[in-house]
């Protein structure tokens, strides 16, 4: 039911309100900005909230603060908001009425929901500032955050391709194998690295963040604290926000979000065959088990990980590259310490455990053997 302040402003006309609406969530994208957040957590913030009318609105109004910027625009920021469905909207005029007639949503409701984004974004925290908006001094960056893109490397690239057979492929021990030889390339691309590092290459650590997607969120920031930590990183999620920041040097961050993805993917079409498997029944689609099932494969593909890492890193060839791994992990957990040091605390994940489902987690997790020399280079 509609409030009876969006009520009353339907009996104004629609030039008068709409501009003073749009105004209103402008200035809250904008102070948002101004906090650190950047236009995709933008969005999830709100989505988290209001759901997926909330998040048209939030993404539009996004889209049509981008289009009245001027200055330049980091090509990181540009593809946040190229990804945003408003993108392909026009905001040159009345973008509010168009948004309302495309998802079929009435004045007094539109008015309500445009009060419970600006309500959602003004209760956001101060977050370090890892990319600057549009037209903004890059001297506002707050934290160090990679800012080229990957593909230009071919041995990511070759990673990238590998996890996104292991996401398509409908065969388990494909999947299984190729999550696997992601994983060795990854370990030993590190090797690599080391090998050929230059002290005074100043590649010092930096920082991403990474959005945790509902449902069982916490759960899975789990997940990425053990894909990060095999990957000589470290991840930790910023309370109630259901978004992770991850530190580490730029190689290893870009391939920490191409394994946390790629196991997301692996994960949920796992649990989705435990779920509706033959005699799963309403017990293996419920809470606890969902979660469970999460937690349990987090805690193995830990394991997997770990035991990946130490078989690449025992080969002969790899021991003259140890102590400059050791450095850039100290330097990790130095950076890690000044950002988040004295402020972090245990955070239990909430709900009923299940330990039928936490099992077959690792189960699934177990099935993606992560062992480093299962293929053959």
């Amino acid at each position: 039911m509609p409030s009876a302040d969006a009520e009353r402003l339907t009996a104004f006309s629609v030039a008068i309100v709409d501009p003073m609406v749009e105004r209103v969530l402008l200035h809250a994208v904008a102070s948002a900005y101004g906090l650190g957040w950047q236009p995709a957590e933008v969005v999830h913030a709100v989505t988290r909230r209001l759901g997926r009318t909330g998040a048209g609105l939030v993404d539009i109004a996004v889209v049509a603060d981008h289009d009245r910027r001027t200055g330049a625009v980091d090509a990181r920021w540009q593809d946040q908001v190229d990804r945003l469905s408003g993108r392909s909207a026009s905001t040159r005029h009345y973008w509010l009425r168009q948004w309302r007639r495309r998802d079929a949503v009435d004045r007094p409701r539109c008015y309500d929901l445009a009060a419970d984004v600006w309500r959602e974004l003004a209760r956001l925290p101060r977050i370090p500032v890892l990319v600057p908006p549009p037209g903004a001094d890059p001297s506002v960056v707050e934290v160090a955050s990679p800012s080229g893109p990957t593909t230009a490397d071919p041995v990511l690239e070759r990673i990238r391709k590998l996890l996104a057979k292991a996401e398509s492929t409908a065969f388990a021990a494909e999947a299984e194998a190729l999550t696997a030889k992601a994983q060795e390339l990854m370990a030993r691309h590190a090797v690599d690295r080391a090998r050929l590092h230059d002290p005074g290459a100043g590649d010092g650590p930096r920082m991403i963040r990474i959005l945790l997607e509902p449902p069982y969120a916490a759960a899975k920031g789990v997940l990425l604290a053990a894909v990060a930590e095999a990957n000589r990183c470290r991840a930790v999620e910023l309370g109630g926000l259901d978004l992770a920041a991850v530190v580490g040097h730029a190689e290893d961050l870009a391939g920490v979000e191409m394994l946390f993805t790629s196991l997301l993917v692996q994960a949920g079409r796992a649990l989705a065959c435990a779920a509706h498997g033959a005699g799963a029944g309403a017990h293996a689609r419920s809470v606890p088990f969902r979660r469970s099932f999460h937690l349990g494969f987090a805690a193995r593909i830990r394991e997997r990980l770990a035991e990946a890492d130490a078989v690449v890193l025992a080969d002969p060839g790899s021991s003259g590259s140890l102590p400059v791994l050791r450095s850039r992990a100290a330097a990790v957990e130095h950076e890690f310490d000044r950002l988040f040091g004295g402020r972090l605390r245990e955070r239990n994940v909430g709900g009923r455990y299940d330990a039928r489902g936490a099992a077959q987690g690792r189960s699934a997790a177990d099935r993606a053997r992560l062992h480093a020399g299962e293929l053959s280079a």
